[in-house]
Formats: structure tokens, sequence, C-alpha cells
């Protein structure tokens, strides 16, 4: 092979990678162009590898799955601070907010499976309810997980619109 046939060989694989990621990169933007805060969208598909190949249907998995690892973190943030509460009034307060994330992961999990197999209105009807259980914790605790209840509130709406645009 002549070194300009390899140089071209290469410019090409380029050319083709640098096209794959623009590409990718619109439809993320295309995307959260859906939703009610399109710099937290951009940031949390971005900072999944996942989302530089996904077309839409692959962005709302990704975003339940970061709803739902997001979830489980706030859930175990909640664990400890019932543990350590001494307060009953708090106590209860953090044992309500449980309840509502603990209930809000099997309707994602049922969003994931039903966004994989098409369903995309069943999936968006899966992820109603949970939306409502950080709002309902931050309205119990006040801003005390302000930031968790945020990130989850704002990952589920993410998903939610995707699905919605997919049906």
């Amino acid at each position: 092979m002549r070194p300009n046939d390899a140089f071209c060989g290469l410019l090409l694989i380029l050319f083709l990678a640098l096209s794959s990621l623009s590409s990718a990169t619109e439809t993320m933007e295309k995307a959260c162009n859906l939703t009610i805060d399109y710099h937290f969208c951009m940031k949390s598909l971005q900072a999944d590898p996942r989302s530089h190949s996904a077309d839409l249907r692959g962005l709302g998995a990704i975003a339940i799955d970061l709803s739902i690892a997001h979830a489980n973190a706030t859930t175990s943030k909640l664990e400890t601070l019932h543990a350590n509460a001494s307060n009953p009034y708090t106590k209860n307060k953090l044992e309500a907010c449980l309840i509502l994330y603990r209930n809000a992961l099997p309707p994602l999990q049922l969003a994931a499976e039903f966004l994989a197999s098409k369903h995309f209105g069943v999936a968006k009807a899966m992820m109603e309810a949970p939306v409502f259980a950080p709002g309902s914790c931050e309205g119990l605790l006040g801003r005390v997980l302000a930031t968790d209840n945020d990130s989850v509130f704002n990952l589920m709406l993410m998903a939610r619109r995707f699905a919605e645009a997919l049906e």
C-alpha cells in the first residue's frame, strides 16, 4: 500500500468517526430540546458513553437507567438519614420518603422493559406515578435532599418526554 493510500484511508476513517459523533450529538441536542432543562439533559446524557451512539429510544433507555440509579442512590441516603434520626417526627417523614422512592423503582424498571419492546405509550404511562416521588419527598423534608430530588425528577421527566416523542 502506498503512503498516499494509507493517508487517504486514515482520513476516511476520521471523517466517518467525526460524522458519526456529530450525528449522535445532534440526536442528543434534539432530544434535550424536548425537555424542561436542556443543559441538565445534555450534561446527564454526555456523562454516559452509550449516549454518543444512541438514537432517541436509546437515549430514553439511558434516561430511565439514570433515573433508577439516582433513585437508588437517594434511597440509600434516605436509609442512612432514617437510621440516624432520633426525632420521631423526622423519622416518620424519612420513612414516608423511603416508601415513595422504593415504590417508584418497579414502575421505572417496567418502563425500561416497555421502552425496549417499543411499547412507548405504556412506557410513558409507567413513568407517571414515579415522577411524583421527588416532589412529594421534598414537600415532607424541605430542601434536605434538594439536589438529589431535583436530579431524579429531571431524569424521570427526560425519560418520559423521550418516550412521549417516540409514540
